[in-house]
């Protein structure tokens, strides 16, 4: 058990991850409310997690000493472990991926509500057992939809969340993400297709005027298609011949049947999942939300002097006001930069190394405007 919980612990050191990287990460958990005891750490795969671990795996233990009772004492359970890619694959703007993470620590206090379209629930089954040629499903398949559609639902939840949070930095990461995790459709029992997620987060980005889309187009010159940083990503067939891909895979013509049909389902009802993250946030967190001003401010504020390798720490009309760059606008403005405009990046790099060497420059100016930007904001709370 003790060697265990030191392969729970591993990566969770400033050699493997800055400080100042998790700050802004653990200030989203505190501004929520989630009063968990938090732990961070750094793994090399590809790999997003947040995982809970109770009191009652060491409360088992026999003849505990006092400092392990101190110990279990000191944590506010469950304690949560959110883990993050290290190393080369620790790329500063993929970190909006956390977010999603913390949207699933989320879900039980959101309490997304599908109920108001209980008719296409109806519509949904129905087309499940036209596929299956029967009718009414069996206890333990309406059992099976029942766990794909809850597992679907949290995924898509946490996506909204991280959206709501970050902005168009949740969607360039988590498509080039998912684009670099699988070349496959990314679906499984637990976790809705890639293509799906990605499409209704860009629905989201297209949405209302003046959108995130807009901004962007205006800002860059470019349209924001869904595919924008992830034109290798596999997209969704027909209903009809992912049914048979599925069941080409899984084995399962139940299972098959189930992820198809839900697939359309969401693409319905996913509107509702956003709306209300958005109201349960502006009720309990209203200073969370990243909007389509902000992105335009953050754009015209650090665009050009991050191109000229100045870090975005601050921001303020005046020198005496200017208050700490947020962690959303740091990687909004980041991913701005690598995709439109990159290559106007001044800083030195080898001919024959030009757009990559840069790329590394841009990351190590990002991981310096969080670490300067927290450290204004430490200077500030003891002045």
């Amino acid at each position: 058990m003790a060697f265990e919980n030191l392969r729970f612990m591993a990566g969770a050191d400033v050699d493997d991850l800055p400080y100042p990287i998790v700050r802004p990460m653990q200030r989203w958990f505190d501004d929520l409310g989630l009063s968990n005891t938090t732990l961070f750490r750094a793994e090399h795969a590809a790999n997003y997690e947040l995982r809970l671990i109770n009191e009652s795996v060491f409360q088992r233990i026999r003849d505990k000493s006092a400092s392990l009772n101190d110990a279990i004492g000191a944590i506010s359970w469950p304690l949560i472990r959110v883990t993050v890619p290290g190393s080369a694959l620790g790329i500063i703007p993929h970190y909006s991926i956390v977010a999603h993470e913390v949207g699933h620590a989320m879900f039980s206090r959101i309490k997304i509500d599908l109920s108001s379209e209980k008719a296409k629930e109806n519509e949904l089954v129905k087309r499940i057992e036209t596929r299956l040629s029967k009718s009414p499903l069996s206890p333990d398949e309406r059992n099976k939809l029942k766990q794909v559609h809850i597992s679907w639902l949290m995924e898509l939840s946490a996506d909204a969340f991280a959206h709501l949070i970050m902005g168009p930095a949740l969607f360039f990461a988590s498509s080039e993400f998912f684009q670099l995790l699988s070349p496959s459709y990314g679906v499984s029992e637990t976790h809705p297709p890639h293509d799906l997620r990605r499409e209704v987060v860009h629905k989201q980005l297209v949405s209302g005027t003046n959108s995130f889309a807009d901004v962007f187009k205006d800002k860059s010159g470019k349209t924001l298609k869904d595919d924008f940083n992830s034109n290798l990503m596999k997209r969704l067939p027909d209903a009809d011949r992912f049914y048979i891909e599925l069941n080409q895979q899984f084995s399962d013509p139940v299972t098959a049947a189930i992820m198809a049909e839900l697939v359309p389902y969401y693409r319905d009802v996913s509107h509702l999942i956003y709306d209300q993250t958005q109201k349960y946030l502006e009720l309990n967190c209203p200073s969370l939300i990243y909007t389509p001003d902000q992105f335009a401010g953050n754009l015209t504020d650090y665009t050009d002097a991050l191109l000229s390798a100045v870090p975005p720490i601050e921001t303020g009309p005046d020198l005496n006001q200017k208050i700490p760059s947020e962690f959303s606008s740091i990687l909004n403005v980041g991913w701005f930069v690598l995709l439109t405009k990159l290559d106007l990046l001044r800083v030195k790099s080898r001919e024959q190394a030009h757009m990559s060497e840069k790329a590394e420059k841009l990351h190590s100016l990002l991981l310096k405007a969080v670490e300067l930007s927290e450290a204004v904001r430490s200077w500030r709370s003891v002045t």
